[in-house]
């Protein structure tokens, strides 16, 4: 993600989207994802004119971004979240400790008060930031979660497609709160962030779920058949994903349910 800095000496970090269904360009703000450039399809924008539309809708991403905060606060009151002190990513083989740095009282109201999540060496993480405000520092490590995933997942996914001849046209990684993975008429397939908490065998196996959608769109006998032809476990597999959302650390509060 990257980070620029608004008018009125705040600053936001933002990624870019692209959407054959757009015909504009559109920012789009949330909570859970931050700020996000929707472009159309083939649309190229240098670094400083995205960042000059963005500053343009400064007094409307601030005022977003003030509410977003006051809603988290609200839901600290009510509900605890337990930050980690290690995070381990089964999929991956990868085990990381986390740090937390407290902010002094004056760097606590300085545009670097968001926590922050940044690597320190092999296998260390520090979250720094304004981190006594737990779910503001959970949500930068999802943030943190989903760019792991969108180096490892799309890689993945590539070489099983080419190994099995089973090409898809996009990869999109969201950190999705219903499903594990999906695929469109077109072939394009999205994937959930959380999967790197799960066992490899099952992330190989939504993989090679969706990559078969990119063949039949639908969960019949012919579907079933496909799939079984690279996953001979496919079956089974899929009865104990059924509770697949058990592997989930707590902090990150959602449960995926199934694929498209």
């Amino acid at each position: 993600m990257e980070r620029v800095a608004l008018p009125d000496g705040q600053s936001c970090s933002y990624r870019i989207q692209t959407s054959d269904r757009s015909r504009k360009i559109r920012l789009r703000l949330s909570a859970a994802e931050g700020l996000i450039v929707i472009l159309p399809e083939n649309t190229v924008l240098s670094r400083e004119e995205l960042e000059q539309l963005i500053r343009a809708k400064a007094r409307w991403i601030t005022r977003h971004l003030q509410r977003f905060d006051q809603l988290r606060r609200t839901a600290c009151e009510t509900e605890t979240i337990t930050l980690p002190r290690s995070i381990t990513l089964p999929s991956i083989n990868e085990h990381w400790e986390l740090h937390y740095a407290t902010l002094n009282h004056t760097a606590r109201y300085s545009n670097s008060s968001t926590p922050q999540v940044t690597i320190m060496g092999q296998g260390q993480l520090q979250v720094t930031g304004q981190i006594d405000h737990p779910r503001d520092a959970a949500l930068a490590l999802r943030a943190w979660i989903r760019s792991k995933a969108n180096t490892v997942l799309p890689k993945w996914l590539g070489t099983l497609a080419r190994e099995l001849h089973l090409p898809f046209s996009r990869v999109t990684i969201r950190d999705q709160h219903t499903r594990w993975g999906s695929c469109t008429g077109n072939g394009r397939i999205s994937l959930n962030c959380k999967l790197l908490f799960l066992p490899r065998a099952w992330v190989r196996y939504v993989l090679l779920h969706e990559l078969c959608h990119t063949r039949i769109m639908n969960h019949g006998p012919h579907f079933w058949n496909l799939l079984s032809r690279y996953e001979p476990q496919a079956r089974q597999i899929r009865t104990e994903m059924r509770m697949a959302w058990r592997k989930l650390p707590d902090w990150l509060r959602t449960r995926p349910k199934s694929m498209e």
